[in-house]
């Protein structure tokens, strides 16, 4: 299984404290992410886990909670062209989300429980190339929150708990 992150930053500690994980950085949105997919999707065909920190629209999640993406939508769509997409693998010891995927923060949730800028792109690429897909997110702020209140440092000490902990091999 790859475990593909947004930056090297929330790959960091999981990569020291597990290097014999197969860990890979796509970089930050949803172009980014499609383009890295697309390399990896030209020589491999292993299950991927999305793994990264997220802003919730929903205030009854906390920072730090880690969460499971069943569904990703690209936000910025106009109505007539919304779609979306479904998770193929999906982490059932955590409470389940759906979410936006944004090109910038703060978008309406629509239905969506968390946002980020990069899960659309992984269903969207793994669905078409019958690979099988997952995310989890650790919520590091809410929707809309200035920066200096978000806690990414405790949202990813928990993301890389939670993955620690996981049955990788069992998704």
């Amino acid at each position: 299984m790859i475990l593909l992150f947004p930056t090297e930053m929330e790959a960091a500690r999981l990569r020291e404290l597990r290097p014999d994980l197969d860990i890979r950085i796509c970089g930050i949105g949803a172009v980014e992410t499609a383009t890295e997919l697309a390399r990896i999707l030209r020589n491999e065909h292993k299950p991927i886990l999305l793994c990264g920190i997220a802003g919730a629209y929903d205030h009854s999640l906390q920072k730090g909670d880690v969460v499971a993406v069943t569904e990703e939508r690209f936000a910025h769509l106009s109505s007539g062209y919304h779609r979306s997409y479904l998770a193929t693998m999906i982490v059932k010891e955590l409470p389940m989300v759906r979410s936006n995927t944004v090109s910038h923060c703060s978008m309406v949730a629509d239905g969506a429980e968390i946002e980020n800028m990069e899960g659309a792109a992984l269903f969207a690429m793994a669905q078409a190339e019958g690979v099988r897909c997952g995310e989890i997110r650790a919520i590091s702020n809410y929707v809309g929150e200035e920066r200096k209140g978000w806690n990414i440092e405790l949202a990813l000490e928990r993301l890389t708990d939670t993955i620690i902990n996981l049955k990788l091999k069992d998704l």
